[in-house]
């Protein structure tokens, strides 16, 4: 009898530990201050125990400084996007692109299910100082369309929302592009202004109309009208052309052979891209239809793998060359382990990839050493124009800084995302804080890509710099890719 008792009382207990791991996620859970606190330590020692650029573009003093007001200002309970919002600064500070704040797992899952009841209305196209409408939810509103500057919303300039915001996003060193363009995506500016600036429902827009006068009007949140209507069922996509539409997102060629020319866009040098093969087949086209110029466009490529974004530089570069001077990462292990996850199979490998050399670091010697030459087959050598953004980040920045100066190569319009002299990045896994499950982004190798360059913190600027205006917007051309086909048509005549 008293082993059923026990038994029962085992089943019980079991399946009570079930249904409380099982209870519905609260979104407005609170975690108490002595919570919020034990995770921005852990925070805290996994970055100082593994990021190589802590202290990059900062001193010591400084991130303690800021480590320090942060934590004064976790007093009383928070909510996870509340925690969240202490926490971005905070980690925004370190100047790594490559180093960001993540959502729970739960809070993630959570938010793809939740329909959103009202949205920011524009969206907008930021640089410097200056704001233009690019869209408008509300097709009704004939006067906030595309084109439209907006001078203020509810009395802030474009510059003071735009100083309220940046302290809230990631970037590489000192660069400002990448920001602007992070704020310039499609409905992007909103959820940061209401996430991190102004919640309000109401927005006082003074805007500058199409006669040149100074307009100030209210406008609401815009309400997204459900669609009740029964949509027909079309003809399926097969699993080949759904595939080949992932594969023309990421990379394409067109090529005009009457004006021996090509346009070669590449969005991602991720492996999902069979690059590899399709640089192949690509630069034989090009060899075989006798192109004279070449445009490169990878304004909105994040990066991804090295070794694409190596064997790219391979088809265009005229000279041997190194992927950077140095790459090491801080330490192989430490008593932060549980909270970090880590690519099981690259963590296998680290003792034979890297080796501990006297500086104490762990150095991942064939990059620091390995020596890359030019492809012998349908190696391009004719002119090359590389279009560059805010978006051009992390491999991206390896694949121009690699061509950057060469004769026949031209990069024109905005200084990169991602930073000229280096970043830290290669293996980033996430870090699990255990009390809230927020997540941060954690780069574990710092790569110095030309030691003799001074580290300003800033991208790889072009030859040609060539941004936005107004103009461009309004009328929505690409004045980057017109002046690319200008470049040509004036170098052909030179004959240069």
């Amino acid at each position: 009898m008293r082993i059923c008792f026990i038994a029962i009382g085992i089943v019980f207990f079991s399946l009570l530990s079930c249904t409380t791991s099982r209870l519905p996620f609260r979104p407005d859970k609170k975690y108490e201050s002595r919570e919020l606190k034990e995770d921005l330590l852990i925070l805290k020692g996994v970055l100082e125990k593994h990021h190589p650029g802590l202290y990059w573009y900062q001193s010591a003093s400084e991130w303690n400084a800021q480590w320090e007001a942060a934590n004064a200002s976790l007093d009383k309970p928070l909510t996870e996007p509340e925690f969240r919002k202490t926490l971005r600064p905070l980690v925004s500070s370190i100047r790594c692109g490559h180093t960001s704040i993540r959502a729970s797992k739960q809070w993630q899952k959570y938010s793809d299910t939740v329909l959103v009841d009202k949205l920011f209305p524009l969206s907008l196209k930021c640089w410097a100082d200056t704001m233009i409408v690019l869209g408008n939810l509300d097709r009704k509103d004939s006067q906030l369309v595309r084109g439209t500057q907006i001078n203020r919303i509810n009395g802030r300039t474009p510059k003071e929302i735009y100083e309220s915001l940046f302290p809230f996003l990631f970037g590489d060193g000192f660069n400002e592009t990448h920001k602007y363009q992070t704020l310039s995506g499609w409905g992007t500016f909103g959820n940061y202004y209401r996430q991190y600036l102004d919640s309000s429902n109401l927005l006082e827009v003074e805007w500058i109309d199409s006669a040149g006068n100074r307009r100030t009007d209210t406008r609401t949140l815009y309400t997204p009208v459900r669609d009740t209507s029964k949509k027909t069922a079309g003809v399926k996509p097969t699993k080949k052309q759904l595939r080949n539409r992932r594969l023309e997102g990421i990379r394409s060629l067109q090529i005009d052979q009457q004006e021996k020319q090509a346009l070669l866009r590449i969005n991602s040098f991720g492996r999902s891209g069979q690059l590899r093969t399709f640089f192949r087949k690509g630069f034989r086209l090009l060899r075989e239809n006798a192109i004279e110029d070449l445009i490169i466009d990878v304004r909105n490529n994040g990066g991804g793998d090295v070794g694409n974004s190596t064997t790219l530089t391979r088809y265009l570069t005229d000279h041997r060359f190194r992927i950077a001077d140095s790459l090491y990462a801080i330490r192989r292990n430490s008593s932060y382990g549980k909270y970090i996850k880590h690519n099981i199979a690259f963590q296998a490998m680290m003792p034979l990839l890297t080796k501990k050399r006297k500086d104490g670091l762990y150095h991942f010697g064939y990059f620091e050493r390995h020596v890359f030459t030019p492809k012998k087959k349908d190696g391009f050598r004719g002119r090359i124009y590389i279009l560059t953004g805010g978006n051009s980040f992390s491999a991206t920045t390896l694949f121009v800084k690699g061509v950057k100066g060469q004769k026949n190569v031209t990069i024109l319009g905005e200084e990169t995302g991602g930073g000229a002299y280096g970043n830290s990045a290669w293996e980033i896994p996430d870090v699990t804080l255990p009390n809230t499950g927020v997540r941060m982004r954690l780069p574990l190798f710092r790569m110095v890509m030309n030691k003799e360059l001074p580290n300003d913190g800033k991208g790889i600027i072009p030859d040609i710099q060539v941004g936005s205006t107004i103009e461009s917007v309004r009328r929505n051309y690409d004045n980057k890719m017109l002046k690319a086909t200008q470049l040509i048509r004036e170098n052909r005549r030179k004959g240069s």
